[in-house]
């Protein structure tokens, strides 16, 4: 178990195996559990997909059994199968995140659905199922900001879920400070000023950042916006990182 904390320039703080066990240990351990029992749900007749997990569930009742099968987020879908003893009509609702503005694309056996795909809410496929019918459901991410409620000025750069971080080095980080037995130490920590980002007024709210050609989930600052390198937050390890970022608008 870690802290994340979010000030510039600080890092992930892991627990030891015996002498750093904090309080909210536990309660971080429980959170694993969540992901599971959330990954579908079900009422009379519909089985919800709420999360997209490689994962395999039964719904004895009923004679069926769904399977996923998704490298997610690194891919950006997922694919359902249906295992049925016999057919059985119901619907399966698909949850399309907030996120997913770019075009999502539902097929079954191979032939797209003209369904409605809005995000923020469920797609649904009723239909009678089939053992071994297949459902490939295609979630383009798409760049966006989260500014900080008080201050917009103060973003955390998205790609579709993901949050991303800026790298900020290793300068002063010891295996004591990342693996040790007191917590995140942020009161003896020398100030470190977050990154910033300069754009032009008249450009997007998410112009400044930018795929790396040829590299999987690596980001950059386009030219003339800084000289940053992002990341997934997830992927962060024994490094120092900000998900925030302060971006200035200049009038060109």
């Amino acid at each position: 178990m870690y802290y994340v904390p979010l000030k510039p320039g600080m890092w992930k703080t892991f627990g030891t195996r015996f002498n750093a066990f904090w309080c909210c240990t536990g309660t971080g351990v429980e959170e694993y559990a969540k992901s599971n029992d959330s990954i579908y749900f079900h009422d009379a007749d519909s089985v919800y997909v709420n999360l997209f997990i490689g994962s395999e569930v039964n719904w004895p009742e009923k004679g069926l059994t769904l399977i996923q099968e998704t490298n997610f987020p690194q891919e950006e879908g997922t694919t359902l199968t249906v295992r049925a003893h016999k057919p059985k009509e119901l619907a399966l609702k698909i949850r399309i995140p907030y996120w997913a503005t770019e075009g999502v694309k539902i097929k079954v056996n191979g032939k797209l659905q003209t369904i409605a795909t809005v995000s923020g809410t469920y797609a649904e496929l009723k239909r009678t199922w089939r053992d071994g019918d297949k459902i490939e459901v295609a979630l383009p991410f798409g760049f966006h900001t989260a500014p900080l409620p008080d201050d917009s000025t103060l973003q955390a750069a998205m790609y579709g879920p993901l949050v991303l971080a800026a790298e900020m080095g290793r300068e002063g980080l010891t295996r004591t400070m990342i693996y040790g037995d007191s917590g995140p130490d942020d009161e003896h920590q020398k100030a470190i000023e977050m990154p910033q980002v300069t754009i032009a007024k008249t450009s997007g709210p998410m112009t400044w950042v930018e795929r790396v050609p040829g590299e999987t989930l690596r980001f950059r600052t386009v030219a003339g916006a800084g000289n940053l390198s992002l990341k997934p937050l997830y992927q962060i390890m024994d490094e120092r990182y900000s998900v925030y970022l302060k971006v200035n608008e200049k009038a060109v």
